[in-house]
């Protein structure tokens, strides 16, 4: 077993066959959408304390520590108690000195399902999904591409071209540009007898 030391506090990647680990306890600096920000902290709300996320990787896992960069390829996996997301390869750009999350980018098949904490189970998770997904926690941005979508309870927004963009923020704004989309919102009826 290879273990490759990613130089923040208590994140390493496990080597084990085809199959890659990775545990990262989500320090980021602050940014400025709020305190507590992580991976994808816009759909997720405040991070809990002493939360840790978890990065599974079939095919490979490096770490590139003159870089600062770590990158998980194949059926990429990274569950946290705020989402978990799916895709194909994620790159992780590390601060400097390792510190922190620069720049994360996740690459094919994106798919982010937002985990709610039990308080807020009757709130409908927000699910994202793209061909690639960007996430600055400095600026507390989420940058979606290659017909991205959103979906939470009944509305539905989707790209209608590849070149459309969708931008969620920490504060809960967010903004398409760069091409269609359209927004669905499916009114719920109740019957009566």
């Amino acid at each position: 077993m290879r273990i490759f030391n990613l130089f923040i506090p208590t994140a390493a990647v496990f080597m084990t066959g085809i199959t890659c680990f990775a545990q990262y306890d989500g320090a980021v600096p602050k940014s400025k959408g709020g305190a507590g920000s992580t991976l994808f902290s816009p759909m997720a709300g405040d991070r809990p304390e002493g939360a840790k996320t978890e990065i599974t990787a079939k095919e490979e896992a490096t770490y590139d520590p003159d870089a600062n960069v770590a990158e998980f390829k194949g059926l990429v996996v990274v569950k946290d108690p705020q989402f978990t997301l799916t895709c194909d390869q994620l790159v992780v750009s590390l601060g400097k000195n390792g510190e922190g999350i620069e720049k994360a980018d996740a690459i094919g098949n994106v798919v982010i399902i937002q985990e709610l904490p039990p308080e807020k189970k009757e709130t409908p998770k927000a699910i994202g999904r793209a061909g690639s997904v960007t996430y600055k926690p400095e600026i507390g941005e989420i940058e979606m591409r290659d017909f991205p979508s959103i979906q939470q309870g009944i509305n539905y927004q989707v790209a209608t071209e590849a070149s459309t963009v969708m931008l969620l923020r920490n504060n809960g704004q967010s903004r398409t540009f760069g091409g269609g989309s359209k927004t669905l919102i499916v009114s719920e009826t109740s019957q009566t007898p």
